[in-house]
């Protein structure tokens, strides 16, 4: 969909993405078990089931639910937008592999997505960031979220959340 210097693409989810999927998820999950939350054990279990879900939310119009993948075609982070059809209640939710931290991918991919988002009409988007987490707390404010107070965790977080908003 969109690249930029460093052969990063933005895509959208799809069934092809499958075995790149799986394993983006399957080696960062303690990684990001440790910083958001763990998916459980029927993530996994049901892993298929699960992708063909998020695949028709792409294909419905209700999420935009994307991939960044680098010049190998590997995925290196996820990047969703949940409810599109929702304009105003949109929520953006992301994760970068371990070994992809720091190079500013969460913020490219992030921007990418919100301009996506626009031109689906999409005027407000909501996010969460753990306090714990100042590295994703800053990519929100490079991508001109304003904190908004405490919110509720993601299911199955037990960390403390500060719920954020961006007006597009």
């Amino acid at each position: 969909m969109t690249e930029p210097t460093g052969g990063l693409r933005l895509e959208l989810l799809s069934l092809r993405h499958r075995r790149a999927l799986e394993v983006f998820e399957r080696v960062n999950r303690e990684f990001f078990a440790r910083h958001i939350g763990d998916r459980g054990d029927d993530f996994f279990t049901r892993f298929d089931v699960h992708l063909a879900e998020r695949v028709a939310e792409n294909t419905s119009g209700r999420s935009l639910l994307c991939v960044v993948t680098d010049a190998s075609g590997e995925i290196v982070a996820r990047v969703n937008l949940l409810d599109i059809d929702q304009p105003e209640q949109t929520e953006l939710g992301y994760r970068v592999a371990e070994r992809a931290q720091g190079r500013g991918i969460a913020t490219w991919g992030v921007t990418c997505a919100l301009d996506l988002a626009v031109g689906r009409g999409v005027r407000r988007v909501h996010a969460k960031v753990a306090t714990t987490n100042p590295a994703s707390r800053r990519v929100l404010e490079h991508c001109g979220f304003a904190l908004v107070g405490p919110t509720d965790p993601p299911a199955g977080s037990p960390k403390s959340f500060l719920g954020c908003r961006r007006d597009l």
